[in-house]
């Protein structure tokens, strides 16, 4: 679950601008991810090490504890410098590696055979209070190492803030259940003050942990091992720890750690932020729409759906596609393109859609890009959370507005295209029936009026033909000039009727597709112009609502977090 909460920190941070959770901080003296690994558990040693200022009796307390002098105790000069590194002789290859990395040319390894505490590395590390900085970046770098800290003070000392400030670092990223707390040099005060040290020392711990209960605080004298508590704290960790010990405190540490990050989360106030994401959509989306929405859907687009020119362009398509399927009447319509090009150039030549769409692209009288940035630049005066999200898009800035100004042409110009393409296709679509009715009007027509109605006329007027010079009279009637002449003015007639009725259904039907076109209830939201135009307001405030939607899944991530901490915490204790 760490991992989950440490990328929920990440983007956290990468949306709120925060400086990451000190407990995630590289130099921080808090436990690594190699510290907290479960893994190996039952075989890898564990580091007890010993924090504290100058003069507290760091290194007495280590040779007390161990029984020999492992250590060299100073009053004066620089002190303890090195990490010193009591270790079992068998877990010398696995803890070397380790001070080689984080202490490197610093460190002293002390070998001892006690087989009960083969896994216990016990650390008497530099003073945290020294002029010397590389003291206290020696003792930082191994807390990130060290599952069990002991924190020690002197009974002169123990107010002192350096040592509360580390202790408050290093508690972010570890449970203060795996620290102990010990307060040396009780022998230099009176017996009926020591009690009321200890209980004040618990007190300034307990503030610093920000923790309701005190912790346990060891009296000790480190030059009188057998006074104090000092045989309680020899006793203590003269026993190693056993797996399931180690085990538990590396979930505790986890939690511990888990519960910082969650407290920086709770800090970030991420719910305050989705609610004032939420009304600045509502803003943005109530000024996009009576700025831009209502006057281009009122305006813009029916300028370009109700354009002559458009309808003009889209039903000529339509015509020529359709007539082309049509015997003879492409010919009349061929014939009658001179006409119609007379009237085209009286209503307008039909522009192409790029054209029309710059020419209708306005609002009451001013160009789109100026209402983009108009519209914009209240928001961004009204709301401080809209230069952030728009860095990359400040649309209140002219170049920006016209780039997106560019992207609203760009659709519908595609849109009406689209309209156009889809109207031929349509319109003018084969089908089965369709042919035969086709070529019935068309070459059923041109045998039936001159040839087949005059021979059934007079086959059912008479009967039947009498004789072969009764046929010759007729055929020779059927081919008279008068006769062809009628025939073909007939014809003539009758395509262009034909002619006429596919125009007028053309206008029909493109009139029909224009109107459904107009309406937001349309299926075919791609040549919609105004779900179009819609489209492109909503992608404008895109940013807002990303925003939103993204802030609104960290808070959902950091509530389940929270929960799966209490969860697993309440079933642990």
């Amino acid at each position: 679950m760490s991992s989950d909460i440490q990328q929920l920190v990440t983007e956290v941070a990468q949306v709120t601008g925060a400086e990451l959770p000190h407990v995630l901080d590289g130099d921080s003296p808090v436990l690594r991810e190699e510290a907290l690994d479960r893994r190996g558990v039952d075989e890898s040693p564990y580091l007890v090490g010993l924090i504290g200022g100058k003069e507290v009796g760091k290194s007495a307390l280590v040779n007390a504890l161990v029984g020999e002098r492992i250590t060299d105790s100073t009053s004066y000069g620089p002190g303890t410098e090195i990490a010193v590194a009591y270790v079992h002789h068998g877990q010398v290859a696995a803890i070397k590696p380790l001070l080689d990395r984080e202490a490197p040319g610093r460190y002293k390894i002390v070998v001892h055979s006690i087989e009960h505490l083969r896994r216990q590395v016990l650390l008497d590390l530099p003073d945290i209070e020294s002029q010397f900085e590389s003291h206290l970046e020696l003792t930082r770098r191994m807390l990130r190492h060290m599952l069990f800290p002991i924190w020690i003070q002197s009974v002169e000392k123990y107010a002192d803030q350096q040592p509360q400030k580390l202790l408050a670092a290093v508690a972010a990223g570890n449970d203060p259940a795996n620290f102990l707390f010990v307060l040396n040099k009780a022998d230099q005060v009176s017996d009926a003050a020591t009690e009321e040290l200890r209980r004040d020392f618990a007190a300034r711990i307990g503030r610093t942990l920000a923790s309701p209960i005190e912790p346990i605080v060891y009296l000790i004298s480190a030059i009188h091992p057998d006074a104090f508590d000092l045989p309680t704290l020899r006793k203590k960790l003269s026993q190693q720890k056993s797996s399931g010990d180690v085990q538990q405190s590396i979930e505790l540490a986890g939690k511990q750690r888990e519960r910082s990050m969650l407290t920086w989360l709770d800090e970030q106030r991420l719910p305050e932020r989705v609610q004032r994401l939420a009304r600045l959509q509502r803003e943005a989306e109530e000024l996009a729409s009576a700025r831009l929405a209502v006057p281009v859907m009122e305006g813009v687009v029916p300028r370009l759906l109700d354009d002559p020119q458009h309808r003009a362009a889209m039903v000529d398509e339509v015509m020529s596609a359709r007539v082309a399927r049509w015997p003879i009447v492409n010919v009349i319509h061929t014939l009658l393109l001179p006409v119609t090009s007379v009237w085209r150039q009286n209503v307008g030549a039909a522009p192409t859609t790029e054209t029309l769409v710059d020419v209708s692209l306005s609002v009451q009288g001013r160009p789109i890009s100026q209402a983009v940035q108009s519209t914009f630049a209240l928001l961004q005066q009204t709301h401080p959370l809209v230069s952030p999200l728009y860095r990359g898009q400040r649309l209140w800035e002219s170049n920006a507005a016209d780039a997106a100004t560019l992207h609203l042409r760009d659709a519908l110009t595609r849109s009406l295209q689209l309209q156009r393409t889809e109207a031929v296709k349509r319109i003018a679509r084969r089908g089965v029936i369709a042919p035969l009715i086709r070529w019935l009007l068309t070459i059923g027509a041109v045998l039936w009026f001159p040839i087949i109605q005059p021979v059934l006329e007079v086959i059912l007027r008479d009967g039947y033909i009498s004789s072969i010079r009764g046929a010759i009279v007729l055929a020779v009637q059927l081919l008279s000039a008068a006769y062809l002449l009628k025939s073909a003015g007939f014809l003539a007639i009758w395509f262009l009727f034909l002619w006429l009725v596919l125009r007028w259904d053309t206008q029909r039907k493109v009139a029909r597709l224009l109107t459904r076109w107009r309406s937001l209830d349309g299926q075919d939201a791609s040549m919609n112009t105004s779900a179009a135009a819609m489209a492109w307001v909503d992608e404008l405030l895109d940013p807002i609502r990303t925003a939103r939607e993204r802030e609104e899944s960290l808070v959902k991530r950091a509530d389940a977090a929270r929960k799966t901490l209490t969860t697993t915490t309440t079933a642990a204790a």
